[in-house]
């Protein structure tokens, strides 16, 4: 194992160290989510990915992981309708991507390869319909 790589046997209560707690709350997105930052982020899979980025978790350490799914099917259905897991990355923040290019340039590849099937499935946020397009 490399050891850049040890993050991914964590999960976001150990990488953030914090602790969420429990909740008295009914929502069952919350305790779903909850209940998913104990779990090592390289456990995840495409649909709980999927939550945790639309609840606005930590997407420093569910996007690169997401982006790596997202490469072998960009239109994967996680448990919602096709192209969901991809939506969800969509609506990062811009923050994010400016912080990190890298990852940026690579969702960008992704959707310029695939654009003409990605816009019949998903709605594009206005931030990403020029970059598909470029």
């Amino acid at each position: 194992m490399n050891k850049k790589d040890i993050w991914r046997y964590k999960s976001l209560e150990q990488l953030e160290n914090k602790t969420w707690g429990t909740t008295t709350e009914d929502s069952g997105i919350t305790q779903k989510s909850l209940a998913l930052v104990k779990v090592p982020v390289a456990k995840l899979s495409a649909s709980e990915l999927r939550t945790l980025i639309g609840q606005s978790f930590n997407p420093t350490y569910l996007v690169p992981l997401a982006l790596e799914i997202l490469k072998n099917d960009v239109l994967v259905t996680a448990g919602m309708y096709p192209g969901d897991l991809l939506k969800n990355v969509l609506d990062v923040p811009s923050t994010y991507w400016g912080e990190h290019p890298d990852l940026h340039q690579s969702l960008i590849n992704m959707m310029q390869e695939r654009s003409e099937e990605i816009e019949t499935e998903i709605d594009l946020p206005e931030f990403w319909r020029k970059k598909a397009e470029a």
